[in-house]
């Protein structure tokens, strides 16, 4: 008798229950979606966007001190990489811009990042930068955010990418870490860079998608949505059963 009146709680260690169901949480976390009246564009430099995009980054970047005085309106430590560059642009209905990314395809010294002398091995191939990243500071929630990191990943994947590569806040990279499971690497410590510190970021592709897959499958599921069975074959991307 006494033992059907042992509680589960007793039988389990109560830390035992708490990282299950923190490895359950975490496990069916799901990024939370652009607004269903926001519109999702990449563009090149001689698109129309493109001057407001600019001028949007650069208005936000001035306020945060993260950039120099532009009598264009532009981030200017990015034109070097101008012609490389594409904007991931969010707008509004009008093409209001309320968020930008700017992503750059190259070997790792044909990057941004290329400042930063990496303490890890670095892949040959190409990698895809992502940065310039602006949001709107009356955007509510993360689901401007989470787009265009997403289509960013996904401009990466059809290019044939090996990796991406970003320079981002501590908080940041800890945040990619545990809410969204994603392998992260510092590639070297972190330095002042454009007005704060930032951590010289990689996650290799590889290794990002088995993860997500294992850990995060919503995660996957998401980051890889829009792509047909022929990308996902001709990408060699894993492939989740639900």
């Amino acid at each position: 008798m006494a033992l059907l009146e042992t509680t589960f709680s007793e039988v389990v260690p109560d830390p035992l229950l708490e990282r299950e169901s923190a490895e359950f949480a975490a496990r069916m976390f799901e990024p939370e979606r652009l607004d269903s009246g926001l519109t999702s564009q990449i563009v090149s430099s001689s698109d129309p966007l493109w001057d407001p995009a600019e001028r949007f980054v650069y208005s936000l970047f001035r306020m945060s001190g993260f950039c120099a005085e532009s009598p264009r309106e532009w981030v200017e430590e990015t034109q070097p990489w101008r012609e490389k560059s594409r904007l991931h642009v969010i707008t509004e209905p009008g093409d209001i811009v309320t968020g930008v990314a700017r992503t750059m395809i190259g070997t790792y010294q044909d990057l941004p990042v290329s400042q930063f002398t990496p303490t890890i091995p670095i892949p040959d191939g190409p990698l895809c930068e992502i940065g310039s990243l602006a949001v709107r500071p009356t955007q509510r929630g993360l689901g401007v955010a989470n787009e265009l990191h997403r289509t960013a990943f996904q401009y990466g994947i059809r290019h044939g990418v090996q990796g991406f590569v970003f320079l981002i806040d501590q908080w940041m990279f800890e945040f990619f870490e545990s809410q969204y499971g994603l392998p992260v690497l510092a590639l070297a410590p972190p330095r002042e860079f454009m007005g704060g510190t930032v951590v010289p970021t990689a996650m290799w592709l590889p290794e990002m998608m088995q993860q997500l897959v294992r850990t995060r499958p919503n995660v996957f599921k998401w980051s890889v949505e829009g792509f047909d069975a022929k990308a996902i074959a001709d990408l060699d991307l894993p492939i989740l059963l639900d």
